[in-house]
């Protein structure tokens, strides 16, 4: 009895086990997973820059600190428009299933690790002089949208042709559509609608000016022959004058 008893206890009690083990394996590879995905933004320069002059041995100087935290204001606005541009193409995609959770999360921490790389540089900012952090901010806005703009201009003919080359893309693959599209029927014979054609001056018959003395003519011969009794009275009269 113990000894049929001992068995399915000892079954139960390595299933518990072995599914504890594999609980704990699986979650601990799951965090792991977690925190070890590739950051969003590589590497901050700007940012170690200044930590690397705020450490010196020797002091730095209040306008070099200035400009390098100025710099580092730049890049966190210019990641910051990044992002919102990002967010938007990227929830559209993870709405329709076209990319996985890690690229959200992976997103997700680079808002949080922004948030404090902003309240950061507003604390350095307000050490120098209490409430520069909103002038340094306003001035790195101003800074990184006049940098856009030249950015854009040096690069106008890099855009150029990348434009030209998309367009041509578009337009073969809308002649081939269109071409795939047409049916595939004989060509009908061309119809010809008549139209009321005039006749040409020259098509016209001359009229002589002749044929007016002709009719005259006609009529004066019709009246003469008109009977043979008017050419017997007109005889008689011709006698009686003799």
């Amino acid at each position: 009895m113990a000894t049929s008893l001992l068995a399915p206890v000892a079954y139960i009690s390595v299933l518990v086990t072995a599914m504890a083990i594999f609980s704990r394996i699986y979650r601990r590879r799951k965090a792991v997973a977690k925190t070890s995905f590739t950051p969003y933004f590589s590497t901050h320069p700007a940012r170690d820059i200044y930590v690397s002059l705020l450490s010196n041995s020797p002091p730095t100087p209040d306008n070099l600190l200035k400009s390098a935290l100025l710099a580092r204001a730049i890049v966190d606005i210019q990641r910051l428009a990044q992002l919102r541009d990002d967010k938007m193409a990227l929830n559209n995609l993870h709405t329709r299933g076209l990319i996985g959770d890690d690229t959200m999360d992976r997103l997700a921490a680079a808002e949080k690790e922004l948030e404090a790389e902003v309240l950061d540089v507003v604390s350095e900012a307000n050490s120098f002089k209490q409430g520069w952090g909103q002038f340094v901010f306003g001035t790195a806005s101003e800074a990184a949208q006049a940098e856009k703009t030249r950015n854009t201009v040096m690069n106008m003919h890099v855009i150029r042709q990348m434009e030209e080359k998309r367009l041509e893309r578009r337009n073969k693959y809308l002649n081939l559509s269109s071409t795939a599209q047409l049916p595939a029927t004989p060509n009908a014979p061309a119809v010809i609608t008549p139209e009321a054609s005039t006749p040409s001056p020259q098509a016209l018959p001359e009229v002589s000016q002749e044929a007016p003395v002709a009719n005259q003519a006609t009529a004066t011969a019709s009246e003469g022959v008109a009977s043979p009794n008017g050419k017997a009275s007109v005889g008689k009269k011709k006698g009686k004058k003799k």
